[in-house]
């Protein structure tokens, strides 16, 4: 039997292309979805390969139809019903289940959402997503993930896990550039979610879970802190 981290990649890597079960998972078949009457054709796939986000530049939902059916209260809670707090729970249990906890801890950190004070207990439209985005990554920079670009973070991360070693090749020579790779990946990783919709869910989904923490915080903490040098150079 395999792993769950290897379930997960293999599952992300292969995502299903059959047909929808709209009665079991309705939520893959709301309209903001729409995996069923209008499913991911093969040149979708490449576009969304290349970039996540649509043509014109704004939040896909649509990209979820990679994952059907894994993550699917997740995406009722979160993208159908707008419900933050509802997604903070269901995705912390199915992370949990995935062994990723720790993984997501260091995420919320690297990435300086257990920096942002105010967290809105809902999503209202898109462009509430794409403003909060536009302002912390940039237009153009969360615009132009793409589905292979979070492939390779979610390998990387699944390799350091199963050897809990850093490969030589990544060349981490110390605190600094280790703090440097982390904000790396995870900036990668909040991008993914600003093209899919879920950025202001991930966000709750931190602040639930892992920023107030003691565990937690003792443990990644400072990975949320300030330091010059790295901070500036992965803006």
């Amino acid at each position: 039997m395999s792993s769950p981290h290897k379930q997960l990649s293999a599952q992300a890597q292969a995502p299903s292309s059959g047909p929808v079960d709209c009665e079991k998972y309705p939520m893959f078949c709301d309209p903001k979805v729409n995996c069923s009457q209008n499913p991911l054709t093969e040149d979708d796939r490449k576009a969304i390969d290349k970039q996540l986000a649509t043509a014109d530049g704004h939040v896909n939902y649509r990209t979820w139809c990679l994952a059907y059916p894994m993550y699917a209260t997740s995406v009722q809670n979160c993208i159908v019903e707008g419900d933050v707090k509802g997604y903070a729970q269901s995705m912390f249990e199915a992370q949990k289940k995935l062994k990723l906890l720790d993984a997501d801890a260091i995420y919320c950190f690297s990435a300086g959402h257990c920096n942002k004070t105010e967290v809105t207990d809902s999503t209202s439209l898109a462009s509430t997503t794409e403003a909060e985005c536009d302002s912390r990554y940039g237009h153009k920079q969360w615009t132009s993930v793409g589905w292979t670009d979070f492939m390779a973070v979610l390998a990387r991360a699944l390799d350091v896990g199963k050897t809990h070693q850093i490969p030589k090749e990544w060349k981490v020579t110390g605190w600094s550039s280790l703090v440097k790779l982390a904000r790396h990946e995870a900036d990668i990783s909040a991008m993914t979610a600003c093209a899919m919709g879920n950025y202001l869910c991930d966000l709750s989904y931190c602040h639930a879970n892992y920023c107030q923490n003691p565990q937690y915080r003792e443990r990644f903490g400072n990975l949320s802190w300030v330091y010059p040098d790295v901070w500036e150079s992965s803006q």
